[in-house]
């Protein structure tokens, strides 16, 4: 058995291995989740010979060109090569329109609110020292500083040049054995990345998954044989089915394979042949042809450029679109990136654009399969590259308005179909996750004390009034009165059972079982705080009570009880319009919602005269609008995320600077003993970790889900496990 492994190609092998991967994920479930960091390990090592193997390559390919020869390359087939990556960058950017629509909602996470790194795009692009370029892992720098040392090379003469160039194909040989080497146990790396995953990863994902792979296998397949021998066939005398016919035997070993480099030698043939059956060859379009196709090959293909559609779906999967301006950055450093191994390239996109850097593995786990499309597609491209390019030599192009209108309108309708064809079919199969209110809904509070929940509001003047108590007044009743607000998610509202929760009812039901007391809560509006305290409605307001300057001097805030951080929610389609201050700007007559934060509003209108902001009693009723008269509302990230549960269709951002206001519990002015004993006690919860553990659950939701573990045929077939 061992020696059928190892007599089969390196492609066959790491197909077998993938499926020995996912067979053992899937009967070992969650066990072998740690074979991930075997497959790490295995793909940085394969990484890292691909910076040095860019410049050498670059360089001595580059560099050994005659000076008419590379003019001739770079002025006809540089700018076919330049339309044709344009093309396909399109098609990439253009294809995330066939993804379904998803709606998803989630819990507050620490990490939107990290600084994110900005991108310094002149160390990006410009090599202004070399060696921190490629410390850095700048690929598109090292891209440019290669192709311009090759270039100054191809005008020098001597030994000099001579021994460089050798220098640089001697090293680009030990680059090579090295990888070969490092191939011989990818398929190691790939079993244990595909048996983690198999292993770990939920329905939800792999019905996800099936979105890329779908929009993936499309794109390659209208590329490779509607756009590109679409093109070729309106602007040459060569036929669409001629162009087929022709790479019919490449396409199909490039797709056995996944190997391009072996039928290099087919395409040149090919070309050679076709371009003789239209009276149009010669002695120096044959060597024109024979130079192209094997330095083409060393420049990215658009079989290549399609691998970016993964960013554009990890995008979409992780529920933060890519604007228009990072499309475009995301498209020359991609291409750039992709002067080297997709290895290298796709982490590096994934951090430009800011998604979890462990998507990769969904990557590298599908890669053997789409490997085998983008591989068509490079075929097609070079065949297509070097048509045009001969053609253009030969002054054979029908380059009139008829022929690139009939070429335009077939192209477009072409994309339009497919894109149509996966966005409905997909929609149709693939639908949004379970409601993800319910899990919000049912959250229970932890720690029972004997509880009394009023629902009816104190009304000023006809509710009885009560003494102001102190400690030992509450311990004497045995009740302690929390004052809360209704429907303020995630710190008080109902949940499906219709009790009382959140993480200041957790807060006030541990502060009632310290005092060894029953705790009792009492409702109450914003406006009538002060008022409500000094009757003795109740004895403390525990309900995400944001600190306000003009209540100080009638009521005592405790110590903070946590930060918040400013947000902004709107429904899905427009969370991206309130971004940045220059897009809310931009948008005309905008109302804007909210429920407290008055001296931010203020400061706020001073800014922005194209607003209108409105005072609501409750945020539900932003949530619920049926007529759409609020744009927006000012909410913190924490509570906006926990509506959005509720209501999936909205989202939040976060506002610019990352503005943030501190949260604290009120009691009556002159109540110091309450005051006291409830910051002690803060102090207390705090370094004991109950008040980040009440925080993680309510306000991260960990835990508040019970998971359980992944199916496999050893727990759940066998039950060999528990």
């Amino acid at each position: 058995m061992l020696k059928k492994l190892l007599s089969m190609t390196s492609a066959t092998q790491m197909i077998v291995a993938m499926l020995i991967g996912f067979a053992v994920g899937i009967f070992f479930g969650e066990s072998v989740s740690w074979l991930s960091t075997i497959g790490t390990g295995v793909i940085l090592l394969m990484q890292m010979t691909v910076l040095p193997y860019i410049v050498v390559s670059l360089v001595g390919g580059i560099g050994k060109l005659k000076p008419d020869t590379a003019k001739l390359i770079f002025s006809r087939a540089g700018v076919i090569m330049l339309i044709l990556w344009a093309l396909g960058l399109f098609l990439v950017a253009l294809m995330p329109l066939s993804f379904p629509f998803v709606e998803s909602a989630s819990f507050f996470s620490t990490s939107i609110t990290e600084p994110v790194a900005e991108i310094d795009y002149f160390k990006l692009y410009i090599p202004s020292n070399p060696f921190e370029s490629m410390a850095a892992g700048y690929v598109p720098a090292m891209v440019v500083f290669s192709i311009a040392m090759g270039l100054a090379l191809i005008g020098m003469k001597g030994d000099n040049k001579t021994q460089l160039l050798e220098f640089m194909h001697t090293c680009g040989e030990i680059f090579g054995r090295i990888t070969q080497g490092m191939v011989k146990v990818l398929p190691i790396g790939i079993f244990a990345m595909s048996a983690s995953a198999a292993g770990t990863m939920g329905v939800d994902e792999f019905a996800s998954m099936q979105v890329y792979l779908i929009s993936y296998f499309a794109l390659c397949l209208v590329l490779t044989f509607a756009v590109l021998p679409w093109i070729v066939a309106s602007v040459t005398p060569i036929t669409y089915w001629q162009t087929i016919q022709m790479s019919k035997a490449s396409l199909v070993t490039a797709f056995a394979t996944g190997n391009i480099f072996i039928v290099l030698p087919v395409i040149v043939e090919e070309c050679k042949q076709v371009m003789k059956s239209h009276n149009t060859s010669g002695e120096d379009t044959d060597t024109l042809i024979e130079i192209l196709v094997p330095i083409a090959f060393t420049f990215p293909n658009i079989g290549k450029l399609t691998v970016i559609l993964f960013v554009y779906f990890c995008s979409w999967f992780n529920g933060t679109p890519i604007e228009l301006f990072d499309q475009l950055s995301l498209s020359v450093s991609g291409l750039l990136a992709l002067f080297g191994s997709v290895y290298v390239a796709i982490p590096f996109m994934l951090d430009l654009v800011h998604l979890p850097a462990d998507l990769f593995q969904l990557f590298v786990m599908s890669g053997f399969i789409t490997g085998k499309f983008n591989s068509i597609t490079a075929v097609m491209n070079l065949f297509i590259l070097t048509l045009l390019t001969a053609a253009m030599f030969q002054k054979n192009l029908k380059c009139f308005v008829p022929q690139l209108l009939k070429m335009t309108l077939g192209v477009a309708s072409s994309i339009v179909v497919t894109v149509l064809v996966c966005r409905v079919g997909m929609g149709l199969f693939i639908h949004s996750p379970e409601v993800t209110s319910g899990v919000i809904a049912n959250m229970q509070v932890a720690d029972k004390v004997p509880t009394i929940v009023k629902t009816q509001y104190p009304q000023p003047g006809k509710t009885p009034t009560s003494p102001i108590a102190s400690v030992e007044m509450i311990k004497q009743r045995g009740i302690l009165k929390v004052g809360y607000i209704p429907s303020n998610v995630p710190f008080s509202y109902y949940n499906n059972a219709g009790e009382l929760v959140g993480f200041d009812s957790a807060m006030a039901s541990k502060l009632a079982e310290d005092l060894n007391v029953k705790v009792e809560f009492v409702p109450f509006k914003k406006k009538d705080l002060v008022a409500s305290l000094q009757a003795g409605y109740f004895d403390i307001a525990m309900s995400g009570l944001a600190m306000d300057i003009e209540l100080m001097g009638s009521l005592s805030y405790t110590n903070q009880v946590m930060e918040l951080n400013f947000a902004i929610a709107a429904p899905d389609h427009r969370v991206n319009q309130f971004k940045t201050t220059d897009s809310i700007r931009a948008q005309d007559n905008i109302t804007v919602a909210y429920v407290e934060h008055n001296n931010s509003v203020q400061a706020i209108k001073q800014k922005f005269a194209n607003i209108t902001f409105k005072q609501i009693s409750g945020y539900q009723l932003f949530f619920r609008q049926k007529n759409h008269q609020y744009d927006a509302l000012i909410i913190s990230a924490e509570a906006g995320s926990a509506w959005t549960l509720f209501f999936p269709s909205y989202g939040i951002t976060l506002l610019e600077n990352n503005a943030r206001y501190p949260v604290a519990y009120a009691v009556a002015a002159n109540n110091q003993s309450l005051l006291n004993y409830v910051n002690n006690w803060q102090n207390l919860r705090q370094v004991d970790g109950h008040q980040q553990q009440y925080y993680n659950y309510w306000m991260l939701g960990q835990g508040a889900t019970n998971t359980p573990p992944r199916w496999s045929i050893i727990r759940d077939v066998l039950h060999w496990v528990e």
